[in-house]
């Protein structure tokens, strides 16, 4: 069968690793994983699941970018598994009312950190709690949710700099 339904938001933050596509595609539940296609017949997305209040196939759906979808089908098949980058860190989002008694100034930005794994990456190159992360390779950190997909799609061992803001000053760590 086919569904014609409207894309509503491009980068849904789900918290999870990648943004899905959101959409009004109907998807019955437990009937997931076909294409989702744009106009010109090109695959945008697989579809993967439905937020439904009644238990039908009416809702929103969530799709996961073809982009991921086919960096994880490269990872398959050149090595059997998808590897991810980590850097052992525990963040939370930067509030209004935090970034303001920091002085990191508005509009609030990046990931703070609440915890650092020790022996960890991000505590061998000298991240703190209470940091917050504002770069990543040169890529801005805007939600906190912007980190663990950006330091996910690093190959592990790579070694990456860091932008922090730690009291009222920016430094760069490796």
């Amino acid at each position: 069968t086919v569904t014609a339904g409207i894309v509503s938001a491009k980068q849904r933050d789900t918290g999870e690793f990648l943004p899905l596509l959101q959409t009004d595609v109907a998807i019955n539940p437990g009937n997931s994983g076909g294409p989702l296609i744009n106009m010109r017949g090109e695959v945008v997305g697989i579809n993967s699941q439905i937020f439904t209040t009644s238990g039908g196939y009416n809702g929103i759906s969530f799709a996961i970018p073809i982009d991921e979808a086919m960096n994880v089908q490269q990872q398959l098949r050149s090595s059997g598994r998808v590897i991810r980058g980590r850097i052992g860190v525990g963040i939370e989002g930067v509030s209004k009312e935090v970034a303001e008694a920091i002085g990191l100034g508005a509009p609030p930005r990046g990931a703070l950190v609440n915890s650092v794994e020790k022996d960890g990456p991000a505590a061998k190159s000298g991240l703190e709690p209470g940091d917050v992360i504002l770069r990543f390779d040169g890529r801005a950190i805007e939600r906190s949710s912007d980190l663990p997909r950006i330091v996910g799609g690093t190959k592990p061992g790579t070694n990456s700099t860091l932008t922090v803001f730690r009291k009222g000053a920016q430094r760069e760590l490796k």
